[in-house]
């Protein structure tokens, strides 16, 4: 009998701990079920992370390419015109400036020996756009070419120059080209970037293609107005306001969606 009672309260005692067992189960598999939903909603919240994309050397400046994929390429402000002349002017290269006060210099890579006549065009109406004519609401200024060797630090006897002020001597090609200006996104190997330039040029070179039009509105709205425009045509390509207002060209403007 006793052994029989040993026995009985043995098994009394293992049932309660399979009862217990039974709860400790059930409470470890609520936790984890708890668990396994709140990673599904921090990853559903997790930020994409984009790759930057790789930038090449003339976007520190203002920059566009011709009809025919010629780069053209324009200073900013006194530092990056007198760097711009100084280091990537080359023997090749054709030099463009429109007869304005406020006008950047601009280069055509490669444009002395593989230039046609719509690539001086663009790069001629490239320097237009970027002068100070489109703050002054000008339809079109006169615009000149050289080649390199017509372009020197070399000031005549008595005066001198200033940081990115530079002489041109020698025959000049004059153009009159029109000021229109066109807003777009390349692809690049590396992801899609901002190009503002000439319309036809854009046009040919870029996609979802606006016009920039003289205006009231700052650049940054004119920025934030076109990736709205962008957003719902093309999801898979990402902006900032930053890169679209740098590619401007200064002074109000207005945005041509038609």
């Amino acid at each position: 009998q006793d052994n029989a009672l040993a026995y009985f309260d043995a098994a009394k005692k293992l049932k309660l701990k399979i009862k217990g067992a039974e709860e400790g189960i059930q409470t470890v598999q609520k936790k984890i079920n708890e668990l396994e939903k709140l990673q599904e909603k921090t990853s559903a919240k997790k930020p994409v992370v984009r790759k930057l994309r790789d930038k090449e050397w003339f976007e520190k400046f203002r920059w566009g390419f011709t009809r025919n994929g010629l780069l053209v390429v324009g200073g900013r402000d006194a530092h990056s015109n007198e760097a711009l002349v100084k280091k990537h002017l080359e023997e090749d290269d054709l030099y463009f400036h429109a007869d304005i006060f406020g006008a950047p210099h601009c280069v055509l890579k490669n444009g002395k020996i593989a230039a046609k006549k719509e690539d001086k065009e663009d790069a001629a109406s490239f320097a237009a756009i970027f002068s100070s004519a489109w703050k002054k609401g000008l339809f079109s200024v006169r615009v000149y070419s050289v080649s390199k060797e017509q372009v020197s630090k070399k000031a005549p006897a008595g005066e001198s120059l200033g940081r990115g002020a530079f002489m041109i001597y020698g025959t000049r090609e004059w153009f009159e080209p029109p000021i229109r200006t066109a807003l777009g996104v390349q692809q690049t190997s590396s992801g899609f970037r901002v190009c503002c330039g000439p319309f036809d040029a854009v046009k040919k070179l870029a996609v979802h293609v606006v016009e920039i039009l003289p205006g009231s509105k700052s650049k940054s709205d004119i920025a934030k107005s076109y990736i709205k425009f962008l957003s719902p045509r093309a999801p898979e390509i990402h902006v900032t306001i930053d890169e679209v207002s740098a590619s401007l060209p200064n002074g109000e403007l207005s945005l041509s969606l038609s």
